[in-house]
């Protein structure tokens, strides 16, 4: 499975509950920029959105909230898709220690991370 698809499999299921506005997540401006990057996928609407991602990581310390379930794993494909394999393993291990229940889809984001 190619590193897109994979992710954005994870982040189909995560967008749930992402227009409440009082949530247990900060989901930041994720919609907007993911919608962006999806319409026209360039090199300044992959960049705006991983921006957002990281922002959402940041901000969500700041706010006392949790990082949504799949940001961590959706930036870690990205990265990786760059070549930042390092930070891309730093992000799934995030995302396995945050929510136990990835593991699986990590372990196989792993493998692909590893075939490049």
């Amino acid at each position: 499975m190619k590193l897109k698809t994979i992710a954005f499999m994870i982040l189909a299921i995560g967008l749930v509950g992402c227009k409440a506005t009082n949530t247990l997540y900060h989901w930041g401006d994720y919609n907007h920029t993911l919608y962006n990057y999806t319409k026209e996928p360039t090199d300044e609407t992959k960049k705006a959105h991983m921006d957002e991602l990281k922002n959402i990581i940041t901000t969500a310390a700041e706010k006392n909230k949790k990082v949504a379930p799949g940001i961590h794993y959706e930036l870690a494909m990205m990265e990786a898709e760059t070549g930042n394999l390092d930070v891309a393993k730093a992000h799934l291990a995030k995302e396995t220690e945050l929510f136990p229940e990835s593991k699986t889809a990590v372990k196989l984001a792993m493998r692909e991370i590893g075939s490049l």
